[in-house]
């Protein structure tokens, strides 16, 4: 367990209390802001906020009286949105709040108000040029002026998920405020489609310009293209897929010429062999029928008379003699019309022999032709295909210079089309009339917004410099942030200690308050632990040293030793900051003692500077002290004795590594019960901490106000964990207790019947209201 240190509830001097020292740098329940931390605040800096909310609040109702009567007027207007059916509704509305967040940007724009100037003629409007003051001369001034003042009359405003949007216009005349909130709209207008139509202009010039540059870059391919095909004999076509196909279809005709050729040649063949090969056996005319028919007739006539009559008959005979006749002629005429039929076939025969050569000559001719032309055709294809790739190439060239000729003569066509329509996406729904109940000044209404706004901001300018500032002012910054005790809080003198140490009001005056709390301070310091291995008495040896020069710790050292004093214990300062000339070493040149560097080389003898302590350090004699009261003074005790160099040192580690002072130091601890070291700053130069093992613990002095936690941090840090507590120097008390920071130190007022000398005190309400303005809530009274 570590001992740490409480606040005493008398002279702001804390108490030993046993329990765990909060770490160093650790936030703790303390740095939680609470109402009482805000009140605290207030109090510390009422002076600053109220100038603050009284500057703001009388600049306002300055304002308020001088400016003029002011009307307004508002027209509204409806944003035109988009409705698509089947998209998602969730973009539909993002573009919706875009539109009418850039419907506002473009009614608030300057070009719209250069427009608006220039619609309504307000440069020779007179109540325009009222509200305009000043007119200047020069037309150009003049107009800028008018448009700066039309901005700054004019207020575009539109709520969340609104298409509606509502143009104010603040002017000294209503009808000229509710002109302008209607001609808003219209000249927003005028101008989006005016200077839409310009960049359209612009834009169907340059595209015209481009169309002509594509159409004759166009017309030069396709020309390229045509003298290629016609150079190199190339119809549509060649060098591709159709040169083949046409060359398939020649080669099958070519084929099929030279099967029917074969077909006609076997054909006349065969018409020769078949014609061979015909009977004229039953080859008729007329006259073998006739004759056929009269040798039936006689043979029927015959065998009927050669029945009845008998073979010998006459007619019988003459019948047999005709038919003998009629056979002969028809032998003869069957041998005539069989010669007759051969002949016949034979002409047949010859004939068709002939046809089917002659078709036979005429398939060959034309398979020989064919052939022909798939030999020359395929000669040629050859040729188109080792063109095709330069012909490609140029092909291509001339399709993307058309295809670039009509995408840009689309898009001429569709500006020239958008300049035919008006754009317009926005429309006046509530138009501005004249309201001649005045808006401005509202003297009562600003007021109480200047004083509660200025209240915020003071408020906020108060935290942010309590929250900014780290310098040390209370014992729980000390206990929060190092977890260190605070030992005292040593109160602000108009007097110098260093003048004559021997005259310290804790000796001078010891029931004063600067007397109490250095005493207590003294108490404290006492109590610190000893070294273990010190078997001196009560004897201990204190190293008082600060972050930086200027802190106090030689006025801590002297209020130390004359508390030791005032106490009955016999107190020496030894001063080991050599290296610059001090208050100490100004004393020791006033006060007449050996010169330490004497000591130490052993020129000056400490036992005729000082004799050994008394048996019992309480022995001594009444006395009435400066302020009339009685306290008892220790023989031999009532004189600070100091020990310090009359002049720098130039080498003072010499003098600190030297055995001598050890001897010193043993020798001043049999003499005295408390031996102070005032030492160098810490983060001046190293002999502080060279110094800390000489002492039984180390006091850091912070002067109130001024020393900053980093200061204390590094010093700290220097000194490692030597440093038994914290002294506060220079307090001022009547400060400390106006910023309520809720110690021991902020409720003194109620105790100052107990102290001779004036202490701060609670001011009466009369007095609080007229300090209240001057920055002190706290005054000195005679207790």
């Amino acid at each position: 367990m570590s001992t740490a240190i409480a606040p005493s509830p008398i002279g702001g001097a804390p108490t030993h209390y046993r329990g765990p020292a909060p770490s160093r740098d650790i936030p703790s329940s303390d740095q939680q802001v609470g109402p009482r931390d805000l009140l605290r605040v207030f109090y510390r800096h009422r002076t600053m906020m109220a100038l603050v909310v009284g500057t703001i609040t009388l600049a306002v109702l300055v304002q308020q009286w001088l400016s003029p009567t002011l009307y307004r007027a508002s027209s509204t207007v409806q944003v035109e949105l988009i409705d698509e059916v089947g998209t998602n509704q969730a973009d539909v509305n993002s573009r919706n709040a875009e539109r009418v967040a850039n419907a506002v940007r473009l009614h608030r724009s300057r070009s719209a108000a250069e427009q608006v100037v220039a619609d309504l003629h307000l440069t020779k409007d007179n109540d325009f040029l009222k509200e305009l003051g000043k007119v200047p001369d020069d037309k150009r001034v003049l107009q800028q002026a008018a448009t700066n003042k039309v901005l700054s009359m004019v207020a575009i405003s539109s709520e969340a998920g609104s298409d509606l949007v509502e143009i104010s216009v603040t002017a000294g005349s209503p009808v000229l405020a509710a002109s302008i909130a209607n001609q808003i709209p219209v000249s927003v207008r005028s101008l989006r489609t005016m200077k839409t139509n310009e960049r359209r202009a612009e834009l169907l010039a340059s595209l015209e310009q481009e169309q002509q540059a594509r159409a004759t870059e166009a017309e030069e391919t396709a020309q390229r293209v045509a003298d290629f095909r016609s150079q190199h004999q190339m119809l549509t076509g060649a060098g591709g897929a159709e040169d083949l196909a046409q060359l398939n279809r020649i080669a099958v005709q070519s084929a099929s010429a030279i099967a029917a050729r074969d077909a006609s040649m076997a054909r006349s063949a065969g018409i020769a062999r078949a014609s061979r090969m015909q009977s004229t056996a039953l080859a008729s005319s007329g006259v073998l029928d006739q004759l056929e028919r009269t040798r039936g007739e006689l043979v029927a006539e015959t065998s009927k008379l050669s029945t009845s009559l008998g073979p010998n008959h006459p007619d019988v005979k003459r019948l047999n003699s005709q038919l003998a006749t009629v056979n002969d002629g028809i032998v003869k005429e069957q041998a005539r019309v069989q010669a007759a039929a051969q002949a016949d076939v034979s002409a047949k025969a010859a004939q068709m022999t002939e046809l089917a050569r002659s078709q036979a000559a005429g398939d060959s001719a034309q398979a020989n032709r064919l052939e022909g032309i798939v030999a020359g055709l395929s000669s040629t294809a050859y040729r188109n295909t080792a063109n095709s790739v330069q012909l490609d190439k140029l092909v291509r060239e001339s399709t993307l210079a058309d295809d670039a000729y009509k995408a840009i003569a689309g898009r001429v066509e569709q500006v020239r089309a958008q300049m035919q329509m008006e754009g317009v996406s926005s429309s006046v729904v509530s138009p501005a009339v004249p309201d001649f109940d005045p808006v401005a000044p509202a003297p009562v209404k600003m007021a109480i917004t200047a004083l509660l706004g200025s209240s915020v901001l003071a408020f906020l300018i108060a935290f942010a410099r309590d929250f900014l500032d780290d310098r040390l002012r209370t014992t729980a910054q000390i206990r929060r942030l190092f977890g260190l005790p605070t030992l005292g809080m040593l109160p602000l003198l108009n007097s110098n200690l260093s003048e004559d140490p021997n005259d310290s009001p804790v000796i001078n005056e010891p029931q004063s308050l600067f007397a109490e709390v250095a005493r207590s301070t003294y108490t404290e310091v006492r109590a610190l632990d000893r070294r273990p291995t010190d078997a001196r008495g009560n004897s201990q040896v204190v190293l008082v040293t600060s972050p930086l020069p200027g802190d106090g710790k030689s006025t801590v050292s002297l209020t130390l030793a004359a508390a030791g004093i005032a106490m009955g214990d016999r107190t020496v300062i030894l001063d080991l900051d050599l290296r610059k000339r001090g208050a100490l070493q100004r004393l020791q040149n006033e006060m007449q003692m050996p010169d330490l560097v004497d000591i130490v080389c052993g020129r000056a003898d400490l036992d005729s500077l000082v004799s050994p302590r008394s048996a019992h350090p309480y022995d001594g004699k009444l006395i009435t002290a400066a302020d009339g009261t009685q306290v008892i003074e220790p023989e031999g005790a009532n004189k600070i004795v100091l020990l310090s160099a009359k002049d720098p040192v130039a080498e003072p580690a010499l003098l600190l590594s030297s055995n001598r002072l050890k001897t010193l130091l043993e020798q001043l601890r049999e003499r005295f019960e408390l031996v102070i070291i005032n030492a160098p700053a810490a983060l001046a130069v190293r002999d502080a901490r060279a110094m800390c093992h000489f002492a039984d613990q180390t006091v850091l002095v912070a002067r109130w106000g001024h020393t900053t936690g980093d200061q204390m941090r590094a010093a700290l840090e220097m000194l490692d964990d030597s440093v038994g507590g914290v002294i506060f120097d220079q307090v001022d008390y009547a400060e400390h207790a106006r910023r309520r920071y809720g110690d021991s130190v902020q409720f003194y007022a109620d105790s100052a019947s107990y102290y001779s000398s004036p202490v701060p005190t609670r001011d009466e309400w009369a007095a609080k209201v007229r300090r209240f303005f001057r920055g002190h809530s706290w005054r000195p009274v005679e207790a």
